[in-house]
């Protein structure tokens, strides 16, 4: 498989981004990339001294700053103009999309990073080129990592899910009558699980009986008459991101996890498996991976069997960051292909940029300004 490598903003307008998304927000077919951040960079020039200094990097001027900032921001298919649409201090990785208001278009849901407390959601106007109002959902918890919007309890009706890595929880709202009040009401929360830190989370039906399951990290809560029963299916996987997909053809989604922050948090390498129900057997397809947070299950080679797609983010020293394809033969079983190397890519999507029906990559750096496509050649 060949990609050509495509820059689509040198200079985005933050210091640090966290989340990559992508959906159709002007109605002409092709998806929108959106993007949020945890920062912008607020360079100023100093004539008199011949140099110019970044306020975040200042004592003390930081959060003056950051309350200043554009930080979500999205860039329009074809032509990938940039559009500056909200402000949101410390904006944290994981965040979805999914219709809040019942309008049937999407809107944003995204949560603030370590020692912040604020999840917040965006409504996004008929123009989606216009400002998004952002409005609170909650402040009790902090840091919150990976966010879904999907109907979790089957009352045909979106939810909004979030996981606090701090506070270790894992929680869902019913979304208000009036999801324009802030703070949305605590009797509108369900707690999942708590004394639980984790990564990543989906909403699937991954046991075939018809309701939905919260898969969060290497954990599924299947829903009972007295609440959540949790099922571990993976002891010991950190910091995981999640695709669930019927990898084999055998009629059951099988649960990939790749541990994306190793080994940033533990210095261990990362591993990348699939596991298989209903006794979740590991297949491991790699163990030797550095900070690979980008996951996606897709079919990348057109053969009409889903592949797993995985990117490093290039934290770790002195290693290259690299993008691979792992191509499924149609029964589970895979052939490693590197993609390409050199260049840190975080939370990439797997997405048919052009319409041309050969998929295509968008993603961005973590701590690097730029944001990328690869184009399917």
């Amino acid at each position: 498989m060949q990609f050509r490598h495509q820059v689509i903003d040198e200079s985005p307008p933050a210091s640090q981004m966290s989340f990559c998304l992508t959906t159709d927000l002007t109605g002409n077919g092709r998806p929108d990339v959106v993007v949020g951040a945890l920062g912008n960079e607020y360079v100023v020039d100093l004539p008199l001294l011949g140099t110019s200094v970044d306020l975040l990097s200042v004592y003390g001027m930081g959060p003056l700053a950051r309350r200043l900032q554009t930080n979500v921001f999205w860039y329009e298919n074809p032509g990938w103009e940039r559009h500056d649409v909200a402000r949101a201090p410390e904006l944290s990785v994981g965040g979805s999309l999914g219709d809040v208001t019942g309008n049937g278009g999407p809107d944003l849901v995204a949560g603030q990073n370590i020692h912040r407390h604020k999840l917040w959601w965006f409504e996004i106007p008929l123009d989606p080129r216009k400002t998004w109002t952002r409005r609170l959902i909650t402040d009790d918890f902090e840091k919150y990592h990976d966010t879904a919007v999907a109907d979790v309890d089957g009352d045909g009706e979106n939810e909004v899910v979030g996981l606090s890595q701090e506070s270790q929880t894992v929680f869902y709202y019913d979304i208000p009558d009036n999801p324009r009040r802030e703070p949305w009401p605590v009797a509108n929360r369900h707690v999942v699980a708590d004394g639980l830190n984790v990564e990543g989370v989906a909403v699937e039906d991954v046991d075939g009986d018809g309701e939905a399951e919260i898969v969060a990290g290497p954990n599924v809560f299947h829903r009972t008459d007295d609440g959540w029963e949790r099922e571990q299916i993976a002891e010991g996987w950190e910091c995981t991101r999640i695709a669930i997909e019927d990898l084999d053809g055998d009629g059951e989604p099988e649960i990939v996890l790749v541990e994306g922050d190793e080994p940033y948090l533990d210095d261990r390498p990362a591993r990348l498996g699939v596991f298989d129900p209903p006794e979740w057997s590991l297949t491991l397809l790699h163990d030797d991976l550095s900070n690979p947070h980008s996951l996606q299950v897709a079919d990348l080679d057109g053969d009409g069997t889903p592949d797993i797609f995985v990117a490093e983010m290039g934290l770790e020293e002195g290693h290259t960051p690299r993008q691979f394809a792992f191509r499924n033969d149609g029964d589970g079983n895979f052939e490693q292909e590197l993609l390409g190397s050199g260049i840190a890519t975080h939370e990439a999507k797997v997405v048919d940029l052009d319409g041309d029906g050969d998929l295509d990559i968008v993603g961005k750096a973590y701590t690097e300004p730029h944001v990328d496509v690869w184009q399917h050649s």
